[in-house]
């Protein structure tokens, strides 16, 4: 991984480390000699949604999981970085603690201008967000 990845792959981890998510798992993988997909991940518990977020660095996305943890909605998403992801992790955990079954729309639309492009897994299968 190259120095930029690793320092990316850093921030993941402290930021949301900070933020209350639990990223204790994912350090022993990647540190073994293999390579691994994703660099790194993180899960957060909030009132109403389960968050998952994970970094893919070679092909340049977060993919981001919402799961409703009462109630019938999953959103999977594919976030990539128009320019820097730090700025879709501060999004994301500025945002963690009020996401609800009504403002989540409108959360997942604040992330499409900070992606170049914002893709939805469907049944049909990606999707383009605009």
């Amino acid at each position: 991984m190259s120095a930029r990845g690793l320092e990316d792959r850093q921030y993941f981890l402290q930021r949301l480390g900070s933020a209350g998510w639990n990223v204790n798992a994912w350090s022993a993988p990647f540190e073994s000699e293999f390579d691994v997909d994703p660099e790194a991940e993180a899960i957060y518990v909030g009132a109403v949604f389960s968050l998952h977020l994970a970094s893919h660095a070679s092909p340049g996305y977060l993919s981001f999981d919402l799961i409703q943890r009462e109630g019938p909605d999953v959103v999977r998403l594919r976030l990539y970085p128009r320019q820097s992801a730090n700025e879709l992790i501060d999004r994301i955990t500025e945002a963690q603690d009020t996401l609800d079954a009504d403002n989540y729309p409108d959360f997942i639309k604040s992330l499409i201008s900070l992606c170049d492009p914002l893709l939805i897994e469907t049944d049909d299968g990606l999707q383009r967000l605009t």
